[in-house]
């Protein structure tokens, strides 16, 4: 079959796997797991890594929206999905009828979907989220119990989780995420004394996952680690992962450029020397920053090659000068393993200061061609 495509990402979905049966050798057989597949993945592929997940034993599956929700419901009718972020009352009807799990933080959204629930005859399932200090979506928690007592005696819903989101789990200094949790435990004293469970408790993401046991509870929202990635580089690397994704492209134009010549837009970088210039058919339209202008490198026959001159839209340029017998065909790894070199999405994050989950989703959004290996 003719390959149509320059640029492709390669998805080992036995890396992810792999990483999950390591955060269940961390966190033990009992406390069950959720896997974050918001923003298609963060790039990975929504429905591919969710499949991989749950045969890997996960048993919820995290989404941002209702409309990820629904995407989701149509390739895995059986999961267990709850929506992350926060919904509209509008979405009350799409929610019940299509047995998917909403996070609820606000009285007008609990009292819409359990109108809807009530007139389809049946009970949902709810989280409520607590805000111990994220400041983004929740409940403040000096306010939580009194919604939770409400909740509780909701018709038409099931309290079946109480959640909570660490601001900063995954930097060195980790008071302010004990501060958090600090204040989740005692809502959930305060609860179980009322005689309210749920039995969901989460608050732990990647970051808690390697460094704070007590924050497990009964489950934990595993996101970027299990796509081979540390959410930060303060973290304690605790649990070995393996990444899942290998971003390539190929040289799709190489020639000789002399000593004083101009490269790309702005003649932002200009040769010293007389030297080979390739050409690789990727740019920030596809996902691959701008900020990466004459500071990234690409692996070109287990070499590091530079960029040089400033990333184009669709066309970014490096200097192969060095690395004997390169030609137009040969593979390019902006982000993977050749050879005994490697390119991580933590270095290449670091260079644009930026996140890791950032250049994820960036380049996963816009790359459209992917290969599913160990499927």
């Amino acid at each position: 079959m003719e390959k149509l495509y320059k640029t492709w990402a390669e998805i080992d979905l036995g890396a992810v796997r792999d990483n999950i049966a390591r955060i269940r050798e961390r966190i033990g057989r009992r406390v069950k797991i959720l896997a974050v597949v918001k923003a298609d993945a963060y790039g990975h592929g929504m429905s591919q890594v969710s499949r991989a997940a749950l045969e890997a034993g996960v048993t919820w599956l995290g989404v941002s929206n209702i409309h990820e929700a629904l995407l989701l419901r149509k390739a895995h009718p059986e999961a267990l999905i709850l929506i992350l972020s926060a919904g509209m009352e509008g979405h009350a009807k799409a929610i019940v009828r299509h047995r998917v799990t909403p996070v609820i933080c606000s009285i007008e959204m609990l009292e819409a979907v359990a109108a809807a629930a009530r007139k389809a005859g049946r009970r949902v399932g709810i989280h409520i989220v607590v805000d111990t200090g994220m400041g983004r979506i929740g409940i403040w928690h000096e306010r939580a119990f009194e919604f939770v007592k409400r909740a509780a005696r909701t018709k038409g819903v099931r309290l079946e989780g109480l959640s909570s989101h660490f601001a900063c789990a995954a930097d060195r200094d980790l008071g302010f995420s004990k501060f958090q949790l600090d204040h989740f435990k005692k809502l959930l004293r305060r609860c179980e004394r009322a005689g309210i469970r749920a039995p969901l408790t989460h608050i732990a993401n990647s970051g808690a996952i390697l460094g704070l046991p007590t924050s497990f509870f009964t489950m934990v929202r595993l996101g970027i680690m299990m796509y081979g990635v540390y959410p930060s580089r303060e973290v304690i690397k605790s649990i070995p992962i393996r990444p899942a994704l290998t971003l390539k492209t190929e040289i799709g134009y190489l020639k000789e450029v002399p000593k004083g010549r101009s490269i790309s837009y702005c003649r932002s970088y200009v040769t010293y020397r007389d030297t080979r210039i390739a050409t690789i058919p990727i740019g920030y339209g596809d996902g691959y920053c701008r900020l990466l202008s004459n500071r990234g490198e690409v692996l070109v026959r287990g070499q590091r090659a530079p960029i040089v001159g400033n990333v184009t839209m669709d066309q970014t340029m490096i200097d192969v000068g060095h690395i004997p017998g390169v030609r137009v065909g040969d593979e390019a790894v902006l982000i993977g393993k050749q050879g005994e070199n490697e390119i991580t999405v933590n270095e290449v994050a670091d260079l644009i200061s930026t996140i890791p989950y950032d250049v994820m989703c960036a380049m996963g959004k816009q790359v459209q061609h992917r290969i599913y290996l160990n499927e």
